[in-house]
């Protein structure tokens, strides 16, 4: 089955894999060779790639979303950082900056939402960068 992985920076994977993990809007899920069709949106999360050669790869994701056809298995990413790439001491920054951020929007709506959103991806490399 082949896996490719897109940003709009780029291409981050593209090669043979065993199975892929997502985070899907509705809950994580795993595409194994002979999946059914599917389009599926992805949420902030982490992403599996457990590849031919029995290596698993880890990236953190933020959002996008996922075709599979025919063992072929698309991921059009917003973000997808490897777990080794990760600064966790300047995520460990943007967190606290992203916190504060957050608390200057408590009566704005829609830049709470925001803010909690980048504070949501920001958490989520944290997290993933410790895998």
């Amino acid at each position: 089955m082949k896996a490719h992985i897109l940003t709009p920076v780029g291409p981050v994977f593209d090669g043979e894999v065993e199975g892929v993990q997502m985070p899907g809007v509705n809950g994580g899920f795993e595409v194994l060779k002979g999946h059914a069709p599917l389009v599926s949106l992805l949420d902030i999360g982490k992403l599996v790639v457990k590849t031919a050669d029995h290596e698993q790869l880890v990236f953190a994701v933020s959002g996008g979303f996922t075709e599979i056809s025919e063992d072929v298995v698309t991921i059009l990413a917003e973000e997808a950082i490897p777990s080794d790439k990760i600064d966790r001491e300047a995520e460990e920054r943007q967190r606290e900056e992203a916190e504060a951020e957050l608390a200057k929007h408590l009566l704005d709506t829609e830049g709470h939402k925001a803010a909690e959103i980048e504070l949501k991806k920001i958490k989520n490399r944290i997290k993933v960068s410790r895998n």
